[in-house]
C-alpha cells in the first residue's frame, strides 16, 4: 500500500503537525496515506463504476443514447471546480474540507452551513452507493429482487463498510487501493471489450450515439438532454474527497491537490470510452431503456455466464470500495465539525478511538444512512438528493473563494495592480494567506449555478428539492436554537481562529 511505502515517509510528521498547529489544531488522527492512497480515495468516491451501474438506465430512458455526451460536458465543468478545490487544498490542509475551507474564506456562519449540507450530501450519497450495489448483488446471489431484500442488503453493506472503517484508515485505504485496480480490470476492460465487439459486429452505426428516438428532435430535445445529465453530474463529483483525509496524509499540501486533479481527469477519460462501449453494444434499446439492470443485460447478451459473473465480482469490489470511501469522507467531516463544538453531541462525536479514527461518528452516520435508505427506497431519489446538495456545497465553497479573492484584491490592488490571483505572502503558511484565482472561481461558479438549475428545476426533481429543504430545516433548528452560545458567537471570529477554546 502507498501508505507503507518509502515515498510516504519523505517528510517528518512534525512538519505536517506544525502546519496543523498554525490553524489552531493538534494532530489526533494517524498520518499514514501517501500519493496513491490519497488518489485512490478520491477515485473511489467518484467511482465511474458506481455511477454507471446506478444511473445508466435512467439516463438512457430520459435522453436516449445521445445522453452519453453529457459526460464530457459535465467533466469539463467539473474540471473548473477541481482546479479551485486544488488551490484551496494546497493552502488549507485540514480534514472537513467544506467546513474548514469556507471557515477560512468567509467565517464560521457560512462554514457551518457548508459542513451541514455536505453531511446531508454524503449520507444520501453513501446510501445511494450501497443501494446501487444491493440492486445488482441481490439477483447475483440468487435472491428475489424485492424492495425488502434490496433495503436489507443495503443495510448489511452499510454495517460492513462501517466495521472496516472502525478498524482504522490503513485497512480502509488498502481496500481503496485495490479497488482502483478492480475498477480498471472490471468496468473499463469490459467496456472497451464491448466497444470492440460492437464495432466488429456493427451492432449500431456511430450515429446511434447521437440518437434519441423516444424524444423530439432539434432544440425541443434540450430539456430531456439536460435532465439526463443526472448520471454524469452525480458520478463526476467527490474528487475532493482526499481533502477530507488531509490530516491523515503525509505532505497533504502537495498530495491532496494532485489527487483532486488526477482523480477527476482519470474518471472522465476512462469513463467515456466505457460509456461508448456499453451504448454501442446495446442489443435492444427498448429493453435496455426499461431494464432494471441494463448494463448487466448488455453483458449477459454477449458473454457467457462465467465471464459476466467474474466481471460483476470486480464491479462489486469497486462499488463496495466507493461506499467504504464515502464513510471515510463523511465521518471526517462530522468529526471536524464536532471538534469545534458545531454539532449535537459534539464531544461524543469528536472522540478518537484506539484505532485513531472517529468511531462514534462512523456508527452514527451508518445508522442515519440506514434509516434514510429505508425511507427513500428509490435509487433516483437518493442520487437526486445527493447530487443537488453536492452542488449546493460546491457553490458555497466556490462563492466564498470568489468573495475572499475579490475582497483581498480590493484592499491590495494598489500594491499588486495586475494580478488575477489575490496576492499573498506565503501560500500554505496558515490562516490569512489564501490565494485563489478570481477568474477561475467565477467560471466555476457560473458552471455550478447552471448545473443546479438543470438538476433542480424539472418537476420530476422537486421531491429532491423538498427533501433537501427538509434536511436544511432540521439543520436550521439546531443552528438557531440548539448550538451552544459560544459556538454561535464564534461566527464573528477571524477565519482560522480555533473555536474549541
Amino acid at each position: 500500500m502507498a501508505a507503507g511505502s518509502g515515498e510516504a515517509q519523505t517528510t517528518t510528521p512534525a512538519s505536517d503537525e506544525q502546519v496543523l498547529e498554525r490553524f489552531g489544531y493538534r494532530q489526533e488522527l494517524k498520518r499514514s496515506l501517501g500519493y496513491f492512497s490519497a488518489f485512490a480515495l478520491s477515485f473511489s468516491v467518484i467511482s465511474v463504476t458506481t455511477g454507471l451501474f446506478a444511473n445508466y438506465g435512467s439516463g438512457l430512458q430520459i435522453g436516449g443514447p445521445a445522453f452519453i455526451w453529457t459526460w464530457l460536458i459535465v467533466g469539463a465543468g467539473q474540471f473548473l471546480v477541481a482546479l479551485v478545490f486544488a488551490q484551496l487544498a494546497r493552502q488549507i490542509p485540514l480534514s472537513g474540507y467544506a467546513y474548514q475551507w469556507t471557515r477560512q474564506l468567509a467565517g464560521e456562519r457560512l462554514a457551518w452551513w457548508a459542513g451541514w449540507i455536505m453531511i446531508v450530501q454524503f449520507i444520501a450519497g453513501m446510501s445511494g452507493v450501497c443501494y446501487a450495489m444491493a440492486n445488482y448483488l441481490v439477483p447475483y446471489l440468487g435472491l428475489a429482487q424485492t424492495n425488502r431484500n434490496v433495503v436489507l442488503t443495503t443495510v448489511a453493506i452499510l454495517f460492513t463498510i462501517s466495521l472496516i472503517n472502525h478498524f482504522g484508515i490503513r485497512l480502509a485505504s488498502v481496500v481503496n487501493d485495490f479497488s482502483v485496480v478492480a475498477e480498471i480490470l472490471g468496468t473499463v476492460s469490459i467496456g472497451l471489450l464491448l466497444l470492440a465487439v460492437a464495432l466488429i459486429r456493427k451492432t449500431h452505426p456511430v450515429s446511434f450515439l447521437f440518437s434519441h428516438p423516444a424524444q423530439p428532435s432539434g432544440l425541443a430535445y434540450l430539456p430531456a438532454f439536460a435532465s439526463s445529465a443526472l448520471m454524469s453530474a452525480w458520478t463526476i463529483g467527490g474528487f475532493e474527497a482526499a481533502a477530507n483525509v488531509a490530516e491523515e496524509t503525509h505532505m497533504p499540501q502537495q498530495r491532496v491537490p494532485m489527487a483532486i486533479i488526477l482523480s477527476e481527469l482519470a474518471s472522465v477519460f476512462l469513463g467515456f470510452p466505457v460509456l461508448i462501449g456499453f451504448t454501442l453494444a446495446i442489443p435492444s434499446l427498448a429493453i435496455a431503456s426499461t431494464h432494471s439492470t441494463p448494463l448487466l443485460y448488455i453483458m449477459e447478451h454477449y458473454f457467457p455466464p462465467y465471464v459476466t459473473d467474474a466481471a460483476m465480482l470486480l464491479v462489486f469490489v469497486s462499488i463496495f470500495a466507493c461506499a467504504l470511501a464515502n464513510v471515510t469522507t463523511l465521518t471526517r467531516m462530522v468529526w471536524a465539525m464536532a471538534r469545534d463544538g458545531q454539532l449535537p453531541a459534539s464531544s461524543w462525536l469528536a472522540r478518537i478511538s484506539v484505532h485513531k479514527v472517529p468511531a462514534n461518528a462512523i456508527w452514527t452516520v451508518a445508522l442515519i444512512a440506514a434509516a434514510f435508505t429505508s425511507w427513500a427506497k428509490v435509487e433516483v431519489v437518493i442520487t437526486g438528493i445527493c447530487t443537488l446538495t453536492m452542488y449546493i456545497v460546491y457553490g458555497i465553497v466556490v462563492a466564498a473563494a470568489l468573495w475572499a479573492a475579490s475582497r483581498k484584491s480590493k484592499t491590495e490592488n494598489r500594491a499588486h495592480p495586475a494580478g488575477d490571483l489575490a496576492p499573498v505572502s506565503e501560500p500554505s503558511a496558515g490562516p490569512g494567506t489564501l490565494q485563489v484565482s478570481r477568474t477561475l472561481c467565477f467560471a466555476a461558479l457560473v458552471w455550478i449555478l447552471f448545473l443546479l438549475a438543470v438538476i433542480s428545476l424539472p418537476r420530476s426533481a422537486w421531491v429532491n428539492s423538498i427533501a433537501s429543504a427538509a434536511a436544511m430545516g432540521v439543520g436550521a433548528c439546531w443552528y438557531f436554537w440548539g448550538r451552544p452560545k459560544k459556538a454561535a458567537d464564534a461566527g464573528g471570529a477571524r477565519p482560522g481562529h480555533d473555536s474549541r477554546s
